[in-house]
């Protein structure tokens, strides 16, 4: 009996063994082709030997399916956003691996990855250090923050809200501010021409957005850029080749609302494809009064015919918001965090991180008689300042395989940008709150009384726009050809021109009937002015830029190496309208204004006598400068050698000329070209060392970068009064390393983390001159001593650690600690305008925040709909610490009294919802 039962069992077990044994799993990873991340809640899907069946991926983008017989399965990849991806696995006597690295589902992003202009580094294979973004991040941790904001979570970077105004973020990549670091769109450059700013406001591109790379030093583009620190490319959508649509809302703090809409054609009959986006945001603000009120629109029409695709894309976001834009001393915010710091109390002080005097109450009137007689039950909140711009942007990009060995791409653009921002024609007075004292200014204007020689009032105090429109037009045009497996050549043409018109008008009289203004020479200096007249300052800047490329690039499986070199020729024109005009007499240009003002204050017609000949304002001509033609280059090397199959080495070298900005080649008082212009040389090495498996991946490189003959622009003030300070001539070391971590802990847990460690100095003296608004010089090119001076304005440490978690499949949670420090406070360089002056800046404490991001993707609803949720809390434990000093705070550090700045933003909460067919 036991014998019999033994068989049994036996035979049982052969029986479960056998069967066992019959079937078998398809496993491997789905991954992002641009940046190697994962993938999660891709479908695979497994057809074939009568079954049809499939998997999500996990967290780390790994998928299995199980219990398949032996044969030969079709497996198809797919993710939202990216293109089907198929392979044929033959499965015998053992489990298969299929792996994806799917491509962006986007004409745009694949094919400008070609186009030299725009420069996509290549793990393993570009000789630089970057770090990359892609969609999925995006749509998980962006929350209802600025783009440059996620940006923190990349080693060297440094970004912040400053005054806290929607739109108003800056960053800065080891050191240098955003003036120095190229911001691409679709491989179009977008810093300003004339002083190379980011305006974020002008680009809500978070929705749109489908892959960002940072690269940080000398970056892989081939244009003439700006990329000192380095470059930031932003990817947007292109045409879907499958036919979609997606409807988002999003609420949070602040009042914070947005929706918007996607919509896919796929590709149609033709060939030809559609995609269009539109969003619409309304906030609060996180600031007092700072008010956010924008739309967003995108779009993207895409034909492709032979060998041949046109591309047409425009995006642009409309909008105005209320903005922060003077610190107050800590104690006027906080008396707790003022003494934390070593300081004292702020009488009146204690007024909330929050708080904003740029805004004010006031209950408008008029007199009839000396009766008040309101136009409102209730008062109104008046802004000092707003910012308000439309900067749409049109792409048509041309793309032409002309053959296996050689591509060409053009891109033509045009973007024409119209707004500005306000303020006031004095400092404002504040009220007992606080606040800015509209009611008080209103009541000073309003009681001018007229009277027969007067019949109107003047405005004594009035706000202001200062305007910045533009017209800008340029195109890229590349070539790359193969000439063998191994090297590979590019060149190509970049051609910018740039129109600027600059000036201020009156905003609003605040109770007067006209202002009064010096500053035009060309009309009387009493012409009383009204609602959208001109004055302060009006002229026009003339920018155009021809550069070339050329590449050499070798590549093969172990070694890639580049030599890239540039040169462009910039030339600058300004006009100015209020400025004199002026006549020429024997060679020799005079001033010619239109009146003179009498003792009395009264103003008489001018009238220049020369060799007993008079001339008149009439006679003259407008100050109108020649071009300042200004020559730069650069030249780059690099090389990226693959020590075995998981370790890589590279490193680059290479120095930029580079032409200085408008605003530091003509003086801002008499309009003319400044003497003694010099481009900025930047000097630069880089070495760093990967690591690359598929459960981690490392990068660590060292940079020195010395930047000769920089100019820089700082404001301030001088009794009150808005002041612009012009450095020039000064040099400046960063030296640092950096480090970054991507580590799958398990199926469900990964890590990330980047750490940076930089030190950077000032390191020869300089020259500064001072004007304020009117143009008047307040001083006059004198020398400042800043060398061993820190570099203020940036964090010089920084640690990040973050975790991915999915506790069960399609829910995640991603927390996100992050810490700076080593920052030293910006500082007004008038100060240092003795070699007895000379001391390092404040250095703020170490600062530190925790984020923490959840969502949950409802598995797909009859195959077809997906729908999402996600909610983000910023700054989960309600800490505040120092963010930003404006260069008019103090550069001793003990005068920690007088030291104004910005906080961060306190506890925030966003939440969303998302639906996809």
């Amino acid at each position: 009996m036991k014998h019999t039962l033994l068989t049994f069992l036996l035979a049982c077990l052969a029986v479960l063994t056998a069967a066992a044994q019959s079937t078998f799993s398809i496993k491997g990873r789905v991954l992002d082709k641009l940046t190697g991340e994962a993938l999660p809640g891709a479908t695979v899907q497994v057809t074939g030997n009568g079954v049809n069946t499939g998997a999500g991926a996990e967290a780390n983008g790994t998928y299995l399916v199980p219990n398949l017989k032996p044969g030969t399965y079709s497996v198809k990849a797919s993710f939202i956003g990216y293109k089907i991806t198929e392979q044929r696995v033959v499965i015998t006597t053992q489990n298969a691996t299929a792996s994806f690295s799917l491509n962006a589902d986007n004409a745009t992003l694949n094919e400008v990855q070609v186009v030299g202009s725009l420069g996509i580094a290549v793990e393993r294979e570009t000789p630089v250090a970057y770090s990359a973004v892609n969609e999925v991040k995006l749509r998980e941790t962006l929350s209802n923050r600025d783009l440059p904001m996620i940006l923190n979570e990349t080693p060297g970077v440094y970004a912040t809200q400053s005054g806290g105004g929607t739109g108003d973020s800056r960053i800065s990549i080891r050191g240098f501010d955003q003036r120095n670091v190229a911001v691409m769109v679709n491989g179009v450059p977008v810093n300003d021409m004339e002083n190379g700013s980011v305006f974020w406001s002008n680009w809500d591109l978070g929705d749109v957005t489908k892959s960002l790379q940072v690269q940080r030093g000398l970056s892989a583009s081939r244009i003439a850029v700006p990329s000192v620190g380095g470059t930031i490319n932003v990817l947007t959508r292109g045409f879907d080749d499958k036919k979609s649509v997606m409807a988002r809302v999003e609420g949070g703090s602040n009042g914070y609302r947005k929706a918007s809409l996607m919509m896919s054609s796929g590709t149609l009959k033709g060939d030809w494809a559609f995609t269009g986006f539109a969003s619409r945001r309304v906030s609060d603000g996180w600031v007092d009064q700072t008010f956010d009120d924008a739309w967003t629109y995108f779009g993207n029409v895409s034909k492709k015919f032979g060998k041949h695709r046109l591309s047409l894309t425009g995006l642009g976001s409309p909008q105005s918001h209320g903005q922060r834009s003077f610190a107050s001393r800590i104690g006027v915010y906080s008396n707790a965090k003022a003494r934390e710091l070593g300081g004292n109390q702020v009488i009146n002080g204690d007024k909330g991180f929050a708080y904003n005097p740029n805004w004010g109450y006031l209950r408008r009137y008029h007199l009839e008689g000396k009766e008040r007689v309101y136009e409102t039950d209730k008062a109104e909140v008046v802004n000092e300042r707003v910012n308000y711009y439309h900067k749409p942007q049109i792409n048509l990009n041309h793309y032409w395989n002309a053959s296996d060995r050689l591509f060409i791409s053009t891109v033509a653009y045009v973007s024409i940008g119209s707004g500005g921002g306000s303020g006031a024609s004095a400092t404002l007075p504040l009220d007992a709150n606080g606040q800015a004292d509209f009611q008080r200014i209103f009541d000073t204007n309003t009681n001018e009384l007229p009277n027969a020689s007067n019949p109107t009032r003047r405005a004594n105090t009035y706000l202001r726009n200062s305007v910045n429109n533009h017209r800008w037009y340029g195109f890229i045009t590349g070539a790359e050809y193969k000439l063998t497996d191994a090297v590979t050549l590019a060149a190509g043409v970049d051609g910018r021109t740039y129109y600027g018109e600059h000036y201020q008008e009156i905003r609003d009289l605040l109770g007067g009937d006209y202002a009064t203004n010096t500053a035009n020479r060309n009309t009387d200096p009493t012409t009383r002015l009204g609602l959208g007249d001109k004055l302060g300052y009006n002229y026009d800047g003339k920018t155009q830029w021809l550069g070339g490329y050329g590449q050499v690039e070798y590549k093969t499986p172990v070694l890639s190496a580049v030599l890239s070199g540039t040169v462009s020729q910039i030339g600058y024109k300004r006009i100015d309208y209020f400025k004199a005009k002026q006549v020429n007499v024997d060679g020799i240009n005079y001033d010619v204004p239109a009146y003179t003002i009498n003792p009395s204050g009264s103003a008489s017609p001018y009238t220049l006598t020369l060799n007993g000949k008079s001339y008149t304002n009439a006679d003259g001509k407008r100050v109108e400068t020649d071009w300042a033609r200004l020559t730069g280059y650069s030249v780059k090397a690099g090389a990226n050698y693959n020590l075995t199959e998981h370790n890589n080495l590279f490193a680059n070298v290479g120095y930029i000329s580079k032409v200085p900005f408008f605003n530091f080649v003509f003086d801002q008082n008499s309009g003319r070209k400044l003497q003694d212009i010099r481009n900025e040389g930047i000097a630069s090495f880089e070495l760093g060392y990967g690591i690359s498996y598929p459960s981690l991946k490392a990068n660590l490189n060292g940079y020195f970068t010395n930047w000769t003959n920089k100019s820089s622009s700082t404001t301030g003030t001088v009794d009150g009064v808005p002041v612009f300070n012009n450095v020039r001539n000064v040099n400046a070391r960063h030296m640092g390393v950096e480090l970054d971590v991507a580590q799958e802990i398990s199926r469900r847990v990964q890590l990330n983390a980047a750490i940076s460690i930089g030190d950077w100095r000032w390191s020869s003296t300089g020259r500064i001159t001072q004007v304020d608004e009117g143009g008047k010089v307040l001083i006059n090119d004198e020398p400042i001593f800043i060398k061993g001076v820190h570099v203020g304005d940036a964090a010089q440490n920084q640690f990040q650690l973050g975790l991915r978690y999915e506790p069960v499949t399609g829910v995640y949670v991603r927390p996100s600690f992050l810490v700076f420090s080593k920052y030293y406070a910006n500082f007004d360089p008038v100060n240092l305008r003795s070699e007895e002056n000379r001391t390092d800046t404040y250095r703020l404490p170490t600062s530190r925040n925790f984020d923490i991001h959840f969502g949950y993707d409802v598995k797909p609803i009859r195959e077809r709909y997906r729908l999402s949720f996600k909610a983000s809390i910023l700054n989960v434990f309600d800490q505040y610490f120092i963010t930003d000093v404006p260069t008019r705070s103090v550069v001793d550090p003990t005068q920690v009294n007088s030291l104004e700045a910005f906080f961060n933003r306190g506890r925030t909460f966003t939440a969303g919802m998302s639906l996809a067919l």
